[in-house]
């Protein structure tokens, strides 16, 4: 590599940079020849003796783990670049550690008033404790006492849960993905670096056979029978609400969407989502966002939850061009990303699945005692029953709030029919507003008749029930309603394997 590179990235790094990056280089140069290191030029000069910077790829590895994506250029590489390469590299070993790495990460991510926790509670010299100390420097010093290593983390692990039980997470997670390596993998593949390690392990786990089946998540759960829904915050969640339709489409504009996302916004906020909303999109643009979002680093993140709101079809929603995009296109990107994996990933679709309206079938369990044309329907409030009088070829629809709905503002999120199915993967729910073939119903003012009962069931029932215990209920008050002469019947389908209990505030 050109020295004049190495003065040009030394000219750019800060002192505290070259602290962090001799913290990753302490189990790459031996500790005398790192102790007399003081600028980046003379941290490059011991790992050339070494024989380290044959490998092309540890310096810019390096810049990486501590955030200075910026002198990549005068590298000629990327970040993509990069990570693309990392899995091949002939030597992992003169790479840095995933034991270092995690250290790293923790120490960058640790609150000033959990570091003086941790000091606190260590009985270190104060002399090495003092204010200014960095809890890199008391990693360094509890390895100088021989209390911490890659083998032993137990002393850490128990004081970060006493002050922060997340950076706690951490430290056995990588305890059980070094177990599972030791036990599972060939020795040379336990030194991958980082995320990758983890990356090579579930590549792994998906190979395995049926006979060999084990778990491997980033999220250590409360119990085998439920997700763990502690972390803080818990997952990204992504509102697509295609309201404003281009004028040379066939599709009107969707009145009443805005409620809704509205109310998923303040729903998922409250269940401590980081919710971000994209408005009328083009089917491309919805294909980016979620490309977009499966990139995310979801490795701290203990969900996913997308919600769109738009025109459909069987199988497919519809960007505000009118183009489809298949339900499969939006749920393939997050069954691929590594770090989801064995997490819960929930998809809510308010758009129709065809352009058929579904007839209600009404029947009786007992004597039936009312006239012909009259039927007993339920109200969404109080969940009592009210005899109502239904005339041959009018319409009887109500609000929400009221009860009571005039003719002419229900509107559908339907057009015709394509020949597409609704795939699921691992770990997925789809919470779709209606069956297939039949169309699905929104409210003008008061949005659409199942995420606003989603929302209503989410917010009563969160803190006690499982969500497919929740999107029964769902299906029960949205199955009792007449909506222009017509029912509509939401549809989960999921392939969820433990129970999942969202939380609320």
């Amino acid at each position: 590599m050109d020295p004049r590179k190495f003065h040009k990235i030394d000219e750019n790094l800060t002192s505290t940079d070259v602290a962090l990056l001799k913290f990753l280089c302490i189990d790459l140069i031996p500790k005398k020849r790192l102790e007399s290191v003081i600028d980046a030029k003379d941290l490059f000069l011991r790992l050339d003796e070494q024989a380290l910077l044959d490998d092309l790829l540890l310096v810019p590895e390096l810049l990486i783990t501590i955030g200075r994506l910026d002198l990549l250029d005068i590298l000629n590489t990327s970040k993509e670049e990069v990570e693309r390469k990392l899995p091949e590299r002939e030597c992992p070993s003169k790479g840095v550690s995933p034991y270092r790495k995690m250290l790293f990460e923790i120490a960058e991510d640790i609150t000033e008033e959990n570091l003086r926790s941790v000091k606190f509670l260590l009985e270190l010299p104060r002399a090495k404790l003092g204010s200014s100390a960095t809890l890199l420097d008391v990693l360094i010093e509890m390895e100088k006492q021989q209390r911490l290593g890659e083998n032993n983390l137990d002393e850490l692990c128990n004081i970060l849960k006493q002050c922060d039980k997340q950076l706690a997470y951490r430290i056995e997670e990588f305890q059980e993905d070094l177990e599972l390596a030791s036990h599972r993998l060939p020795l040379q593949e336990i030194s991958l670096p980082g995320q990758l390690h983890i990356e090579r392990l579930e590549e792994r786990r998906r190979g395995s056979s049926v006979g060999s089946v084990f778990t491997d998540s980033d999220t250590p759960p409360m119990s085998d029978e439920y997700y763990n829904m502690t972390q803080r915050p818990l997952g990204y969640c992504l509102i697509i609400n295609n309201y404003r339709f281009k004028h040379n489409t066939s599709y009107s504009n969707r009145e009443g969407t805005n409620k809704d996302r509205d109310d998923l916004l303040n729903l998922f906020e409250r269940m401590h989502f980081l919710v971000e909303v994209r408005d009328d999109l083009l089917a491309s643009n919805i294909k980016d966002v979620i490309k977009e979002f499966a990139e995310k680093d979801h490795s701290q993140m203990g969900a996913f939850v997308c919600c769109v709101l738009s025109h459909g079809e069987k199988g497919v929603v519809l960007g505000t061009d009118g183009v489809p995009v298949e339900i499969r296109e939006l749920t393939q990107p997050f069954a691929e990303c590594r770090k989801l994996v064995s997490k819960p990933k929930l998809f809510f679709i308010q758009a129709c699945q065809g352009n058929e309206g579904q007839n209600a079938a009404w029947t009786t369990d007992g004597q039936d005692d009312t006239e012909e044309g009259t039927f007993e329907e339920r109200t969404l409030e109080e969940g009592t029953f009210e005899e109502r009088t239904l005339e041959e070829g009018t319409l009887e629809e109500r609000t929400l709030e009221e009860g009571t709905l005039e003719e002419g503002t229900l509107e559908e999120d339907a057009h015709s029919t394509a020949l597409r199915s609704v795939p699921i993967e691992s770990d997925f729910l789809i919470g779709m507003a209606t069956v297939e073939q039949y169309q699905s119903y929104r409210h003008i003012k008061d949005g659409s008749i199942y995420i606003q009962e989603l929302c209503r069931q989410l917010q009563i029932c969160s803190r006690n029930e499982d969500i497919l215990s929740i999107l029964t209920k769902v299906n029960r008050e949205v199955s009792t309603k007449v909506l222009k002469g017509y029912k509509q019947m939401p549809e989960p389908r999921y392939t969820l394997t433990k129970k999942l209990v969202l939380p609320m505030d």
